[in-house]
């Protein structure tokens, strides 16, 4: 009767232990199927042909990575290497006291200092509207970057000479209202990724309008509005027009307009220029380029920089990409300025790139 009695309560035992195991719940795995890693490299050689210098470096090096929680919602963070202090903002007064307009800005700090450049959360609300905010890539220029196609190896317009920052803290919406009309608008803190909201700040609202009638043709109108609360600075507004036209694998055309108005805040600190730009498949993976910009500023005299001077720029060479990622270019980037106290410049780089 014992021994009976044991067996079944073994029995018993047996079938207590899977179902009470069943109930623990394992921990939740990362799920790599919505993860995707970010890499891309810039690097170059440059040799002044004016100067007999050579230099070598990095132009960027970015990492991170976006997740797909959903259809619905992505999330990005990217770092970048550089010199993520910026000195600006200085102000001097005269013997009175009364302040004096200053325009200047610097990189500062150590190279290649890994900082936050991208740190955003999407939401794809329906198929036309989206919603994106955090530190996000700007609206101004994106478009322009794109279709030149050659970010590797110089900057478009308003990145080159402007200095305009790439990415800022803020809010981006977008709207598609039909295939060839699309519209975004954007509320950000106006002064970088680097720099926090203050008191002495305001924000920038930005609006943009493209205009794509097909796979070959595409435009865009942009403009945005910088604002200051201090009384002894100027609203800053820029206006963009661009327009490309392309042949997939063969050839592609575009050009760009620019102005703004109180660059930096700088009260009379107005210019504009465009850019026009050119490719031509010479087979598969080898591309030639040329590129001309010219550039304008309307500024008083006392505050006029080498920065701040007018002229034009050449830029051109071959781009081959030997594997998908992977992109070379050997060319020419020179600046010939209208004024003979600013000396010209005439470069040849190697420039490299690898993303994936």
């Amino acid at each position: 009767m014992k021994k009976n009695y044991l067996v079944l309560n073994l029995i018993m035992l047996l079938h207590i232990i899977p179902s009470n195991a069943q109930v623990i719940e394992k921990p939740k795995q990362f799920d790599f199927s919505k993860f995707t890693p970010i890499v891309q490299v810039f690097g170059f050689a440059n040799y002044d042909m004016e100067d007999q210098h050579y230099a070598y470096g990095i132009g960027r090096s970015h990492l991170g990575m976006t997740y797909q929680f959903n259809d619905s919602w992505r999330a990005k963070i990217i770092l970048d290497g550089g010199r993520p202090t910026t000195i600006s903002g200085i102000y001097v007064t005269d013997t009175s006291g009364n302040p004096l307009q200053v325009n200047y800005t610097y990189k500062e700090g150590s190279y290649y200092t890994m900082w936050l450049k991208f740190a955003s959360l999407k939401w794809q609300v329906n198929k036309k509207l989206s919603i994106e905010s955090g530190v996000l890539l700007q609206n101004h220029y994106i478009t322009q970057e794109h279709f030149w196609g050659f970010r590797y190896i110089a900057q478009t317009f308003q990145d080159l000479y402007w200095h305009l920052p790439s990415t800022d803290l803020g809010f981006l919406v977008r709207y598609q209202v039909n295939s060839v009309f699309a519209m975004d608008a954007a509320i950000t803190n106006g002064e970088g990724p680097g720099i926090n909201q203050n008191l002495n700040g305001n924000v920038k609202y930005a609006a943009g309008l493209d205009i794509n009638p097909g796979s070959q043709f595409q435009s865009r109108l942009y403009y945005h509005n910088r604002q200051t609360s201090m009384d002894s600075l100027a609203t800053e507004q820029m206006f963009s027009l661009f327009a490309g036209y392309r042949i997939k694998d063969l050839f592609r055309f575009g050009g760009e307009f620019n102005y703004i108005k109180n660059l930096n805040h700088a009260d009379g600190t107005n210019s504009h220029g465009f850019s026009l730009y050119t490719t031509y498949y010479l087979f598969k993976k080898t591309q030639i380029f040329l590129r001309f910009d010219r550039l304008y500023y309307r500024i008083s005299a006392p505050y006029n920089t080498p920065d701040t001077t007018d002229g034009n720029s050449i830029i051109g060479g071959f781009s081959y990409s030997p594997t998908s990622g992977v992109n070379l270019s050997l060319n020419y980037q020179g600046w010939n300025p209208d004024h003979a106290q600013t000396d010209p410049q005439h470069n040849l780089r190697f420039n490299m790139e690898f993303k994936f």
